[in-house]
């Protein structure tokens, strides 16, 4: 049996991902895929796609790379906003800009039978919320198994596994699977409530996804799949921020209260 790891949603959080790649090194697995959105929010960017590409086997374009690095933006940008775009751009190393603008937008493979494909939103675009977010209509949802304009294959999946929106979730339907695999470096818990809230370590802490099973395999065998939690030093990701990071206030929110900066946005696009 082997073990594949995903990570993804880094976003410049260099102690979270230290602590990611430790632990996932003492699991000792066979196979880590980063699903895209390493850079962005945080203060160090340049350093986690470093890190990145030394160690993780396949690595996939998520959102931030393509909105940051890519001229090209998907809508109209403002003068403020390709101030803000250029700036991002920036932080991060000449090499690595290039090697950001070179990643696939997927990547698919068999495990214990099972077709497996992980993107960072959606088969059609890294942008995607509409069949994300936890309130997904059933359409939707049956939307991200199919194949489309991202995808290595237009065979429907048997497990999606995708990030994006930071928060770690499973939802078993049409006998196949769908699972967000958390955020390394800015889990996010959107619902909230001053009553039943639990400690905030249990969402300010890095989250992945484990699959273990036959790799590479279109046997049927054991598939499991688990979320894992792994604490890292907050604190000292954000004093190392805090005199290079503009957004900084907002960073500090999100990094110790696990909740999103602006939480009016995010309400209107779940519903919640």
């Amino acid at each position: 049996m082997g073990k594949l790891a995903i990570i993804g949603d880094i976003h410049g959080n260099r102690e979270a991902l230290k602590a990611a790649l430790s632990d996932m090194e003492e699991r000792r697995c066979d196979r880590v895929v980063c699903l895209g959105d390493i850079i962005a929010k945080g203060s160090f960017g340049d350093a986690c796609v470093s890190m990145v590409r030394e160690k993780c086997d396949i690595v996939l374009r998520g959102n931030c790379e393509d909105y940051y690095m890519n001229d090209q933006q998907p809508r109209p940008v403002t003068p403020q906003e390709r101030t803000r775009i250029l700036a991002r751009r920036a932080e991060i190393s000449p090499e690595n800009q290039r090697y950001l603008l070179s990643l696939p937008p997927c990547y698919e493979l068999y495990v214990s039978g099972r077709l497996v494909r992980i993107f960072h939103a959606g088969p059609d675009t890294v942008y995607d919320y509409t069949h994300t977010i936890p309130n997904a209509t059933l359409e939707e949802r049956k939307r991200m198994f199919l194949g489309g304009k991202l995808t290595a294959s237009q065979e429907t999946a048997d497990v999606v596994v995708y990030g994006h929106i930071h928060t770690p979730m499973m939802r078993k339907m049409f006998n196949r699977t769908l699972i967000c695999a958390g955020s390394v470096g800015n889990n996010l818990d959107v619902i909230r409530d001053e009553d039943l809230d639990g400690a905030l370590l249990n969402t300010t802490c890095v989250n992945y996804t484990l699959i273990e099973g036959k790799l590479d395999s279109k046997e049927r065998a054991g598939f499991a799949v688990s979320f894992v939690q792994v604490p890292y030093d907050v604190q000292g990701e954000l004093e190392a921020s805090r005199d290079c990071n503009p957004d900084f206030d907002a960073l500090r929110m999100e990094l110790s209260q696990g909740m999103y900066r602006d939480m009016e946005a995010i309400r209107q696009k779940t519903g919640k």
